[in-house]
């Protein structure tokens, strides 16, 4: 019974050692599958928060990216609007630039005076990456600027920029407005000299017509051309865009005043008279009847001074500036010739060349 109860004493003992290591090693186990699973979720967190760190960085780069892209849309088409819109213009203006849009709006903030209106230009750029999911990029810019309405702030019916002038007698030149506010909305306007003179001399015969008063002096071509407010040799450009290029523009509806060029002398008869902005480079012959309603620009206005009285005869509804260019030669007005001045159809001539010009420092970006 004594060594059964050690054989059995030694076997009770045995086994709860044994199965003690079991657990022991058991939880070694368990302990490392758990260490393993923690750190592989800890790999993977670190691991999804470093894509995520890099994707947004990613996104960051792309989103301002297009940011200054749409930046330089939307100064592209401020500029680009500014320089493009010559006469009548729209109040939306859409430009694909760099492969996005710049939308330009333009608002009438005042108006000036005859020949100039205050305006907001307001420029959208917008641009998407085409490999982002993200809203398109948007940036807004403002710019303030003057519209000229004309080509140049007239003076007087007829302006001699350069050069000695004559005028003989029976010769018309009118500086009161003879258009009225039923014709255009500008009619009936203030008078104006009848001539506007440069450092030329001048000579009037006695019977000469003129109103409301006789001429008024600028001084210097340049003092004139700077009072004028024209840039001529924009307008004699080739690369400056008009209407019709060394060719009258034939008939054409009551309603058009286009922008006629010659860039050499050019004689001017009945059948070739019309309306709009007349600009010659060069000597401009009226004569055998010839008419024009709007705006004559010509480095040499040189009506027919001698020969039978329709050879001599010619009417201008509007103004004449001679003398462009600096141009030295004089001009003489014979005694068949007319001038009146038209406001209505100085204006509506003048819109054909109509252009905007930025305040300078009124720039700025909308947050």
């Amino acid at each position: 019974m004594a060594g059964r109860s050690r054989s059995d004493a030694c076997t009770h003992t045995a086994r709860p050692r044994r199965s003690s290591r079991l657990r022991s090693d058991a939880d070694e186990r368990g302990f490392a599958l758990a260490l393993v699973v923690l750190l592989l979720f800890a790999i993977g967190v670190a691991g999804a928060t470093g894509y995520q760190i890099v994707l947004a960085e990613a996104t960051l780069s792309v989103q301002n990216s297009e940011a200054q892209r749409a930046f330089a849309i939307a100064r592209s088409g401020l500029a680009r609007f500014v320089g493009e819109q010559i006469g009548l213009f729209p109040d939306t203006a859409t430009y694909a630039i760099l492969g996005g849009d710049a939308v330009v709006v333009a608002r009438k903030v005042s108006d000036i005076d005859d020949y100039e209106t205050l305006y907001l230009l307001t420029s959208t750029g917008i641009y998407s990456d085409p490999s982002s999911q993200s809203a398109p990029a948007r940036r807004i810019v403002h710019q303030y600027a003057i519209h000229k309405e004309t080509p140049l702030d007239w003076l007087a019916a007829y302006t001699q920029a350069a050069g000695n002038l004559r005028v003989d007698s029976g010769a018309w030149t009118y500086g009161q407005d003879i258009s009225s506010p039923s014709v255009c909305p500008e009619g009936g306007g203030p008078d104006v000299p009848a001539f506007a003179l440069g450092a030329g001399s001048a000579q009037f015969d006695p019977t000469y017509v003129v109103a409301p008063q006789d001429s008024i002096r600028i001084g210097s071509y340049q003092a004139m051309v700077d009072t004028l407010d024209l840039n001529w040799d924009l307008l004699t450009d080739p690369a400056f865009p008009v209407d019709y290029e060394d060719q009258w523009p034939g008939y054409i509806g009551p309603d058009s005043f286009p922008v006629v060029r010659f860039n050499a002398n050019r004689v001017g008869y009945n059948w070739t008279s019309g309306q709009g902005v007349l600009i010659v480079n060069g000597d401009f012959v009226p004569r055998d009847g010839f008419w024009w309603f709007g705006v004559i620009l010509a480095k040499r206005f040189r009506p027919l001074s001698s020969g039978g009285w329709f050879s001599q005869w010619f009417t201008v509804y509007g103004l004449v500036v001679s003398g462009l260019g600096d141009t030295k030669k004089d001009t003489h007005i014979g005694p068949y010739g007319r001038i009146f001045y038209h406001r209505c159809n100085v204006v509506r001539a003048g819109r054909a060349l109509g252009h905007f010009r930025p305040i300078g420092s009124t720039w700025w970006e909308e947050f």
